[in-house]
């Protein structure tokens, strides 16, 4: 996925998976593209520039979530219309922060 999907999520959809676009969230961002390294060096980077790790982790955990629930969405697997909406509400998701990074996702297979 391009960090053009996550930067172009309304607030309302950052709000709800992330709480809204923040330090943090941006620190997500970059480590979901790989630019704190991966474990220990993830963590003694982003200490170093600042942040709670364990905070930056629970928000990429967040945004990968979506992401997955996003493709199965797209795979059809919450099924179309009311349904889909009743399905995603039924396992926890907000439908339309769902909705905003399907949207998203598409649009950017869209560009390539």
């Amino acid at each position: 996925m391009s960090e053009l999907v996550f930067e172009k999520l309304s607030e309302e959809t950052l709000q709800e998976i992330a709480g809204g676009v923040t330090p943090e969230l941006r620190a997500a961002y970059s480590c979901i593209y790989g630019e704190f390294g991966n474990g220990d060096e993830r963590v003694r980077r982003l200490r170093a520039a600042g942040y709670d790790p364990a905070r930056v982790q629970n928000l990429v955990n967040e945004l990968v979530k979506y992401e997955s629930v996003a493709k199965d969405v797209i795979a059809g697997k919450y099924g179309n219309g009311d349904a889909r909406i009743n399905n995603l509400r039924a396992a926890g998701y907000n439908p339309y922060a769902v909705q905003d990074l399907v949207n998203n996702i598409l649009l950017d297979h869209q560009l390539y």
